[in-house]
């Protein structure tokens, strides 16, 4: 009678000692490290981060439907072709389609991963090398997406505003439509780099709280 009283005081100790259940314990014996809860993101970082991904391949997607419907032909009266004007025609756009359709494929993929950390809280952001791996690809392509868009932004300017020191007559005026096409794919692009510039932060903060919980 008197162990089994023994073992009933013992068993309340342990559960309520200031240590179980802390990090860096294991049913309150110090030393035993506790893996799961530094691995878990905060839910908050996988909401964000999922809204952010579904925000990009929407503007992603946007510009390239608009660059690839930019095609325009014009007629003069007689029915001769005066001026046409098409993308495929400036290896600056392939260029920038190319980039917005990576990060499109890129925003879908991710976003699903993200998905799946807000159900499970056990997502891309949750482990610290994933995470860096988010944080990474994410950087390359903000920085690949402004490059294209840059690029983009560049021939479309000379097309608008023409360059007289080079010889080059603004086109705008003929193939108006074309012009106006390619503006908006612009601002859906750029859209597009302003939420994934912003994933790359939520990618570095939760990196930041991995971090902080395994310094513990």
């Amino acid at each position: 009678m008197s162990e089994e009283l023994d073992c009933t005081r013992f068993e309340e100790m342990a559960t309520t000692s200031p240590h179980a259940g802390t990090k860096g314990y294991t049913n309150g014996v110090p030393g035993e490290p506790v893996y799961e809860a530094p691995r878990r993101a905060h839910r908050a970082h996988h909401c964000a981060d999922f809204l952010l991904r579904v925000l990009t391949a929407l503007a992603s997607t946007a510009a390239i439907v608009t660059i690839l419907k930019s095609n325009q032909s014009v007629y003069g009266v007689n029915g001769r072709l005066v001026a046409r004007a098409r993308w495929n025609d400036f290896a600056g756009f392939k260029w920038f389609l190319l980039a917005n359709a990576v990060v499109c494929a890129y925003a879908i993929l991710a976003a699903i991963a993200s998905l799946l950390g807000v159900c499970t809280r056990r997502g891309p952001l949750s482990i610290t090398p994933i995470a860096w791996l988010t944080f990474l690809v994410d950087f390359l392509l903000t920085n690949a997406l402004m490059s294209a868009a840059a690029v983009a932004t560049t021939l479309a300017w000379i097309g608008y505003k023409g360059q007289s020191n080079a010889g080059w007559e603004s086109s705008c005026g003929v193939v108006r439509g074309f012009c106006h096409r390619i503006g908006g794919a612009l601002i859906a692009s750029y859209a597009a780099w302003v939420f994934l510039a912003l994933s790359t932060i939520v990618a570095a903060s939760a990196l930041h709280k991995l971090r902080r919980h395994h310094a513990y």
